[in-house]
């Protein structure tokens, strides 16, 4: 019994004695996500996602096509997105990205209305989980799928477009990864 006595007090005097505020410490300086997708971006992949199939957890071959080389004649690494401080300039060239934006200079700026901007914040990043770009009065959202590429010698950024059907619920998404020029 002493030996248990004296055990549990060497156990609460080292417990007591051992604890200290943690110290929440830093995480580093703020990651600006402006200044990364800063550049100019070339299409390399499209893919294509039937959001029903997706939601009914079908397999990726029945929900999603890779459309990169789908239309002869209409590559869509045609399509450049330059992007600067807060404008963007659009080349469509022959890419079917004519149907999904204008080509022509715009203005771009995050999207600031959504919990994944907050959850941002508190780590640090300077992001939201898209842009919201605006050429010749016509608006496009494209939402930014992962930011683990963006960095490194070859720097990709995954876009998603979604379209909508006439009741406004998502229909098709669009998968781009953009290679940094």
């Amino acid at each position: 019994m002493k030996i248990i006595k004296y055990s549990f007090l060497i156990s609460l005097l080292v417990m007591f004695t051992q604890c200290s505020p943690d110290n929440e410490g830093t995480f580093g300086d703020t990651v600006d996500r402006s200044e990364q997708i800063m550049g100019t971006w070339v299409i390399e992949s499209a893919s294509q996602v039937d959001l029903d199939a997706e939601k009914k957890s079908f397999p990726d071959f029945a929900t999603k096509i890779d459309i990169t080389n789908a239309i002869a004649g209409m590559p869509f690494s045609d399509f450049t997105l330059k992007i600067d401080n807060s404008s963007l300039t659009t080349t469509i060239g022959n890419s079917p990205m004519m149907y999904v934006i204008t080509e022509g200079t715009g203005t771009w700026a995050w999207i600031t209305s959504d919990a994944i901007n907050l959850v941002n914040q508190q780590l640090g990043m300077n992001a939201s989980s898209g842009i919201e770009t605006q050429i010749n009065g016509e608006n496009v959202t494209f939402y930014i799928r992962t930011y683990s590429e963006i960095s490194g010698d070859a720097p990709k950024l995954s876009l998603n477009y979604e379209r909508f059907d006439s009741d406004n619920n998502p229909v098709t998404r669009y998968e781009y990864i953009l290679a940094k020029q």
